[in-house]
């Protein structure tokens, strides 16, 4: 009995042995399960703070992109020019002269018809290359009919040039009219044609860039493709560098800008003003009841300015500060002087009056719009030449003149398109006149200086008046010495 109890308690104590042991185990595995846990947590908080990390991060990338997107934008969008490409600013002049663009129409239609006028000046003269006009005379005739045909001694000359002013070149096509003329059996019809509505293309030899070729345009809604030969048409450029026939930007172009800023600047002083002409009553109150009292009263009295009022509050009108006023006036006068240097118009001619210092500087600056359209002014002579030299040679095919000895001949006409301007004027009386006066120079050759003076008709008219004052004479002196014979005859008699 012993032996078997002392056994069992043998293996009663090794089994709690083994308990203890397994209990141990069973701590250490908790334990590590533990340890497992928390640092899977650790890990999981370290995962969120480096996504959160990484979150901050890519939003301050962001912002940085952001940023420098912004200051390529910003800079992109400071420059002096916003009108860089000539199809945009062409249309954009297109729409300011017709009054259909938002700003810049009173500017833009007044530039424009300013300079044409006085590029044009007094018109277009025709004139011999000849020594007599005589020599001249079928050719000169025929250009006088071929101008009044088309209009060209009349309204369309300005137009053309107009039209030269919104888009910076120019391109006119030549017609044979079939129908009788006058006496020709035909006149030679004269069309120009814009390049904001064709889109045009010229083409230009590959070894000179002033060879002007052809002339295509694709076909349109209202229009079809055109192919015009050398032969058919005149194109001159009036602006942009010689070499790139595609590179005519109109004079107006180099200040679209400016015209825009003082048309914005007029606006915002016209909206200040607005807000200066009508002032807000304030009434300052002791307290809300008072407020409420006097706020009551003027609707029931139906209150305006202008009527009379008691109350106990203290009145004012009180308007927006007008400390952006000067700024503006200054935007104003600085845009126009811009404007007139680029232009060449007189700044009075664009209606600020009180810029100018005296007369005598009002005076002086209309000579600077005869300077400022010199360059347009022998340009168009070029163009209108060319045009009279292959509208005389379409005429001689189609008419059947160029074989015959009556064909007209361009080298024996030209163009001349006269400057009258105060220094002109000036010239002739403090000059010329003398000089002719003192007999340095011919009467004739002052006669010449006077625009619009024909110093051959004038010569010839001048020639017909002293032989008609001979004649007159000689009938005076014929008649004088008839009643001198009477008297002697009668007196004879009576002796």
């Amino acid at each position: 009995m012993d032996i078997f109890n002392t056994k069992t308690k043998a293996q009663l104590q090794e089994t709690i042995k083994q308990k203890d042991a397994i209990s141990a185990h069973l701590g250490h595995v908790i334990r590590y399960n533990e340890n497992l846990i928390k640092v899977r947590e650790g890990m999981e908080v370290q995962n969120k703070e480096l996504a959160a990390q990484t979150k901050r991060l890519g939003e301050v990338q962001e912002l940085l992109v952001d940023d420098i997107l912004a200051l390529k934008t910003s800079a992109a969008q400071y420059v002096g020019n916003d009108y860089r490409d000539y199809g945009t600013a062409v249309k954009a002049v297109s729409e300011k002269y017709s009054g259909v663009s938002e700003w810049g129409c009173l500017q833009t239609g007044t530039i424009i018809d300013l300079r044409a006028a006085f590029i044009l000046g007094d018109g277009v003269k025709i004139v011999h290359r000849t020594d007599t006009k005589e020599e001249a005379k079928n050719e000169l005739q025929w250009a006088k009919d071929f101008f009044e045909f088309n209009a060209l001694d009349a309204e369309m000359a300005q137009e053309l040039a107009k039209e030269a002013e919104i888009e910076g070149k120019i391109a006119l096509q030549l017609f044979w009219e079939p129908e009788k003329y006058k006496t020709y059996p035909g006149m030679v019809s004269v069309r120009f044609l814009s390049w904001l509505s064709k889109q045009y293309t010229v083409e230009v030899d590959p070894k000179d860039y002033m060879w002007y070729k052809r002339l295509k345009w694709h076909a349109g809604a209202n229009w079809a493709a055109g192919d015009v030969p050398e032969e058919e048409f005149v194109f001159k450029k009036f602006g942009g560098r010689i070499y790139d026939v595609k590179d005519a930007q109109p004079k107006i172009m180099k200040c679209l800008t400016q015209i825009d800023r003082l048309d914005k600047a007029l606006r915002d002083l016209r909206e200040i003003n607005h807000l200066f002409a009508s002032p807000t009553p304030n009434f300052k109150c002791v307290d809300a009841q008072q407020a409420t009292l006097l706020l009551q009263y003027i609707k029931d009295q139906n209150w305006r300015i202008g009527k009379a009022i008691v109350h106990v509050a203290e009145f004012s009108l009180v308007s927006p500060d007008a400390s952006g006023v000067e700024n503006l006036l200054r935007e104003i006068e600085t845009n126009t002087k811009m404007i007139s240097g680029t232009t060449g118009i007189p700044i009075h001619y664009l209606g600020y009056l009180d810029l100018l210092k005296n007369r005598a500087t009002g005076d002086n600056t209309r000579e600077l719009v005869m300077a400022a359209t010199t360059r347009e002014r022998a340009i168009w002579i070029g163009a209108l030449e060319e045009m009279l030299e292959k509208a005389m040679v379409m005429f001689n095919a189609q008419s059947g003149e160029g074989q015959k000895t009556t064909r007209l001949d361009p080298e024996k006409v030209g163009i001349e398109i006269p400057l009258i301007s105060q220094d002109h004027w000036l010239n002739l009386e403090k000059v010329l006149i003398p000089a002719a006066l003192g007999g340095i120079i011919s009467k004739e050759y002052v006669a010449g200086k006077i625009p619009g003076v024909d110093t051959e008709e004038e010569a010839a008219r001048k020639k017909e008046a002293e032989a008609s004052e001979l004649a007159i004479a000689k009938t005076e002196m014929e008649r004088m010495r008839q009643e001198s014979a009477s008297k002697t005859t009668v007196v004879k008699g009576a002796e």
